[in-house]
């Protein structure tokens, strides 16, 4: 590792206001990446100890139950708010924003596997897939870093981010994200 992306890490740390945590595990699962983490590279995940981003402690069960909900949950006009694979990119980025769920998206799937939530489904179009969270940042390029809270400022651009943001709203509704 260069001297001077060491230095840039730890003027960082030392700044105050970082939380520095990790696990040694046999999967890569890092936010950001210094060098290659296969070769001796660090990851670090940075993660700012102010109160709008504190992650909540919501139980597994509770974030399943919720996207049961979601996945169920039809408008006005009886179609259902969640219509497409695309819009599982709302529910990767509220739950990796406010309840500290994986950042990699690889990871992420498989957390969805292991509560078995890809499971629930009302037909194959709205199935949960690696392609179809990495496919979604594409159509919705100006809220692919922003929090989840602010995505009403975009919902009226076009119909994908008015999906994306129609997902995010339930889902932080019904976790008490929101009121």
């Amino acid at each position: 590792m260069e001297q001077d992306t060491k230095e840039k890490i730890l003027e960082m740390i030392g700044k105050g206001g970082i939380h520095v945590a990790g696990d040694f595990v046999m999967e890569k699962h890092v936010e950001y990446e210094v060098g290659n983490v296969e070769s001796g590279g660090i990851g670090i995940q940075i993660l700012n100890s102010s109160k709008e981003n504190t992650p909540l402690t919501v139980a597994d069960k509770d974030i399943k139950a919720a996207i049961e909900e979601l996945l169920k949950a039809k408008n006005e006009e009886g179609v259902f708010i969640f219509r497409n694979k695309k819009q599982w990119w709302a529910v990767f980025r509220v739950l990796n924003v406010f309840c500290n769920y994986p950042s990699q998206m690889t990871v992420f799937v498989n957390k969805m596997k292991e509560l078995n939530v890809s499971k629930v489904k009302v037909d194959g179009s709205r199935d949960l897939t690696y392609n179809s969270l990495s496919k979604a940042i594409n159509d919705v390029p100006k809220i692919a870093t922003c929090s989840p809270s602010s995505w009403i400022a975009y919902k009226d651009i076009n119909e994908n981010y008015r999906q994306q943001y129609v997902v995010a709203e339930f889902l932080m509704l019904k976790l008490g994200i929101i009121s």
